[in-house]
């Protein structure tokens, strides 16, 4: 489970910011926290963003997604191939110095602190720790790219970073793959169980898929479903075989590209729902593309949200508001407060713009948090916690009222020629 997260000089973050998932002395919503993570240290299931248009909540989960993205293609970094970061634009002095990253993580019950900064060149530094008795111990650090310093099994260690790392590697990838133990699990949790969702166009598919491989996902997703979107009846999924060896489109390709095309592309698959016929038992199938957009986004999501709660990985959502009514959002979002269902102590980061969740009733204060563009351009990320805010307060009306910051500001003087 994820305990902290902080960047630094990365898309429009200038200064270290840190999303804390560490709950404050807040005392209301017990099924919203998870406790004892650690020695006096109770983490919190859920943490929703909210902020102004461009004003960076976006590139915070950019930020986490970047760490997981990295970190899964670090080992098949050619050298000299570039790293795909992009530091603060607006202060020159940015442009010259590396992009940070550390997150605090707990996987199979021992807690890990993991760190690097790198430009788009090579890997500046790197660290592993974990915490096997409460107290901190060094896995490898990692100074100036090629400065190592090792505290367990340094022959094995020193044998991999000699022979397969390079400065544009992330070296707990390069280990991992070398089956270093040590660095394997906490690999595994950064790249497998820190799942990010900004692009939100695949979920269909990807719930389909769940959906074909785990009967059980299929069960759920389609009383879900049923549950929510009242008049539907039931799903179906169809495997159509494509012709594909005489689609018109090969003529446009490579050789290269057609075969792949060929060889990938035999089967499609299909969903569709059943709805009643007025006045009748009788059901009418329709293609899930006839369905709103509100229902196939919300379709879309079932699937890995199930598999998340299943699991107990971390789950980052942008934007998850986009197309749902705030009841639907709402009741995605309690799935993870649930105790009886949130079993695994999953967790779910999302960015939103839905001020009807902004309730004292759904949320505790320091779930909330706000991203605001400072003097010099740059996002902020603060906590509804860093207020001294009432427990009867309606936060959603001192939200839009601006006493949080991180709301639109508009500019006067506005002319319509």
């Amino acid at each position: 489970m994820l305990i902290e997260f902080s960047a630094e000089n990365f898309l429009s973050i200038k200064d270290r910011v840190t999303l804390s998932m560490v709950t404050s002395k807040d005392i209301s919503h017990e099924n919203n926290i998870i406790k004892n993570v650690s020695k006096n240290v109770n983490v919190l299931k859920t943490a929703a963003i909210y902020g102004a248009n461009a004003s960076g909540k976006t590139n915070v989960i950019k930020a986490i997604s970047f760490v997981s993205y990295f970190l899964g293609k670090s080992h098949e970094m050619q050298k000299g191939k570039k790293i795909e970061v992009e530091p603060f634009k607006l202060d020159r002095a940015c442009l010259n110095m590396p992009s940070k990253f550390d997150i605090i993580f707990k996987a199979e019950g021992i807690k890990y602190a993991y760190g690097f900064s790198t430009t788009d060149e090579k890997v500046i530094d790197e660290y592993l720790y974990y915490y096997p008795n409460g107290r901190q111990t060094i896995i490898f650090e990692r100074e100036d790219t090629n400065n190592y310093k090792f505290t367990n099994d340094i022959e094995k260690q020193t044998a991999i970073k000699d022979k397969f790392n390079s400065s544009n590697k992330l070296f707990i990838a390069v280990a991992s793959l070398w089956e270093y133990e040590k660095t394997q699990i906490p690999f595994k949790w950064l790249t497998d169980n820190l799942i990010v969702i900004i692009d939100h166009t695949d979920l269909q598919e990807l719930t389909m898929n769940l959906m074909k491989s785990n009967e059980s996902i299929n069960t759920r997703v389609k009383s879900l479903l049923k549950t929510v979107v009242n008049d539907i009846e039931d799903i179906k999924f169809t495997e159509i075989p494509m012709d594909v060896k005489n689609d018109p489109i090969l003529k446009y390709l490579s050789e290269d590209a057609k075969a792949k095309f060929v060889n990938s592309s035999d089967k499609f698959l299909n969903i569709s729902t059943f709805h009643k016929m007025n006045n009748s038992e009788e059901l009418v199938e329709f293609d899930l593309d006839n369905e709103s957009d509100g229902t196939k986004k919300l379709f879309g999501l079932l699937g890995p949200w199930i598999e998340v709660l299943d699991t107990g990985a971390t789950l980052v959502v942008d934007e998850l508001d986009i197309r749902l009514h705030s009841k639907l959002t709402r009741f995605l979002v309690e799935l993870f407060h649930n105790k009886e269902i949130n079993k695994k102590n999953a967790q779910l980061i999302f960015s939103t713009h839905d001020t009807n969740l902004l309730d004292q009733e759904i949320f505790r204060r320091d779930q909330i948090w706000f991203t605001e563009k400072k003097e010099n351009n740059s996002t902020d990320l603060y906590s509804l916690d860093d207020f001294p805010v009432r427990k009867d307060a309606a936060i959603e009306k001192g939200y839009l009222q601006g006493k949080y910051g991180a709301i639109p500001y508009l500019k006067g003087g506005l002319q319509w020629r």
